[in-house]
């Protein structure tokens, strides 16, 4: 499943209109992305991610593009560490009720 970028809306006040992303993998939320103020603009865009491995988790790049790809390694990095592979997102099956004599306990229906 490929990563999305949402708006965050963490900005306030004079950074309210400055670039700021939540990066999702699904409905998780793995990291972030924004536009840092001040600094020399070879540091302007910070990057991080939420999960712990011993590759980069953030960094500080010149542009959102290089971000994006460095966040974009380092996730490819985290799930061959932690031996994760994506598929393709499946909705659940709807929950059925159980027979009486398994105790009314729901149970998923077959795919």
């Amino acid at each position: 499943m490929p990563l999305a970028m949402r708006p965050s809306g963490l900005g306030s006040g004079i950074d309210k209109d400055r670039p700021d992303y939540t990066i999702l993998t699904g409905e998780w939320e793995i990291g972030r992305i924004y536009q840092t103020r001040g600094g020399p603009d070879n540091l302007r865009w910070f990057w991080s991610m939420t999960v712990n491995g011993p590759m980069t988790r953030s960094d500080r790049v010149a542009t959102l593009e290089e971000a994006k790809a460095q966040f974009q390694k380092s996730w490819d990095e985290w799930k061959a560490w932690a031996k994760l592979e994506e598929t393709q997102y499946r909705p659940t099956a709807p929950v059925k009720k159980a027979p009486p004599w398994l105790g009314g306990v729901g149970a998923r229906a077959a795919p």
